[in-house]
């Protein structure tokens, strides 16, 4: 049995870790999902979903002279357990899309980072991972190497770049960033009755549904585009705890009442993020344009709502990083795409590790060669 985090761990100028692990969700969620950089990824649904493939949940605050900084949900599993002596007690943590700064600032990333690898020693961890999405080259990124972090030999996210908006109240200022041809499409679809659809995946008389036809469209995408899908019943039961939080919706683009094509956003602070989309079969995107008034209305309802920030998602693969250079990119046409709607492309740091116990890293590794 993997033990509670210690009440408090102190560490330089005053900074420390409060256990937050038994918070009710909407109290940590305030700081670690709906503050102004939170992430959905770091949120207490996402957390307990992750309960179904061997993960733990911590949830920890870090504070600097009595005042929080920044919040961490760690994924921790345990690696030795059949193991004698040290080895037996050693993990592995994962903070995804973590730590989120409460004070974006250099010296709250450092703080946060140094106090987790403090936690990750006590923990016995192997390595501690973190992938925040914090700009490569930002002074946030330098502060990863300054708290011992160092470039982790394998990815974790499926991609590392995204494609930003920014979202005008004004429907006219949005409209001037369209491209020409962006513009044309989006009344294409409109001729073509092409209408947008948001479901409230906190309502349990529509959500089931809507979600088993969205997953039709995604395992049909991801069949022509050759990408891994997880088990049915984990990731409906992921996406729709993360709207009963307020963190996700659905939304589909309808041509003559029959959904087409569809999207989950994930609700990340005063982002937008575009994590799985998917289309039907027959969809004819082409011919129709619905993903182009799909993408419009939901700018319009983001802009709404208090939202700064669209991000259309990556344009990335780890065996094609970085944004598209030319058309010799894989991801030119995409790239293009959003491009369009006035989107511009910003590459993340990679994920990073520490390892505390350098010597138990070895070891481990050693254990597992001759088991």
């Amino acid at each position: 049995m993997i033990g509670p985090v210690p009440a408090s761990l102190r560490g330089p100028a005053s900074a420390g870790i409060i256990d937050a692990s038994a918070w009710l969700a909407e109290r940590w969620d305030a700081l670690a999902a709906k503050s102004e950089y939170g992430e959905a990824f770091q949120s207490h649904a996402w957390g307990l979903s992750k309960a179904a493939l061997g993960w733990r949940a911590l949830r920890v605050v870090v504070e600097q002279a009595g005042q929080p900084v920044a919040v961490a949900s760690l994924q921790e599993r345990r690696l030795g357990a059949r193991l004698p002596g040290p080895f037996g007690r050693l993990t592995y943590l994962y903070a995804p899309r973590g730590p989120v700064l409460l004070r974006r600032d250099p010296d709250a990333a450092r703080t946060a980072l140094e106090a987790l690898a403090r936690l990750a020693r006590a923990r016995h961890a192997v390595a501690l991972t973190v992938d925040p999405a914090w700009e490569e080259g930002s002074d946030l990124a330098s502060a990863l190497s300054e708290a011992g972090f160092r470039p982790a030999v394998r990815e974790i996210q499926v991609s590392r770049t995204a494609m930003l908006v920014p979202l005008k109240e004004d429907e006219g200022a949005q409209h001037e960033r369209l491209g020409d041809s962006t513009a044309r499409n989006i009344n294409k679809a409109r001729r073509a009755g092409v209408l947008a659809e948001r479901v409230d995946l906190a309502d349990p008389a529509v959500a089931p549904a809507a979600l088993d036809a969205f997953w039709g469209m995604f395992v049909a995408t991801g069949r022509r585009e050759g990408f891994i899908v997880r088990d049915r019943e984990y990731q409906l039961a992921q996406w729709q705890a993360l709207g009963e939080a307020g963190l996700a919706s659905l939304w589909f683009g309808r041509i003559g009442g029959t959904r087409r094509n569809g999207v989950v956003l994930l609700h990340s602070g005063r982002r937008l993020v575009s994590h799985v989309a998917g289309s039907a079969d027959d969809a004819d995107l082409r011919r129709t344009r619905a993903n182009h008034l799909l993408q419009w209305e939901i700018m319009r309802w983001g802009a709404a709502h208090g939202f700064a920030t669209y991000d259309l998602g990556g344009v990335d693969t780890q065996d094609a990083p970085g944004l598209p250079p030319d058309r010799t990119h894989p991801l030119w046409n995409l790239y293009e795409f959003k491009q369009g709607f006035g989107a511009h492309g910003v590459v993340f740091v990679r994920a990073h590790d520490v390892s505390p116990h350098a010597a138990l890293a070895a070891g481990w590794s050693l254990a597992r060669r001759v088991r």
